[in-house]
């Protein structure tokens, strides 16, 4: 990829923890999202900025209402 890097696998366990919130208590939900931030920090392939972004849509993500979860998972989606 031209202009940055995306981790199939970080995308792909964002997907599941992503479709499983709907199941899962608020706590662990943001559980499972710590999980995706702590492999976004490992992953070296991202760029600072990349990072910052990422970390930035998490955080919009685990604050938002379920309602608006969609939204910002979507943008995540094309980030990571």
């Amino acid at each position: 990829m031209l202009f940055g890097t995306k981790d199939e696998a970080i995308r792909k366990r964002f997907m599941e923890v992503f479709e499983q919130g709907s199941s899962v208590t608020e706590s662990e939900f943001l559980d499972s999202l710590n999980e995706i931030t702590t492999m976004v920090v490992k992953n070296e392939t991202y760029s600072t900025n990349q990072k910052l972004k990422i970390y930035e849509l998490l955080s919009q993500l685990s604050n938002c209402s379920p309602k608006e979860r969609h939204k910002y998972a979507k943008k995540l989606m094309n980030n990571l």
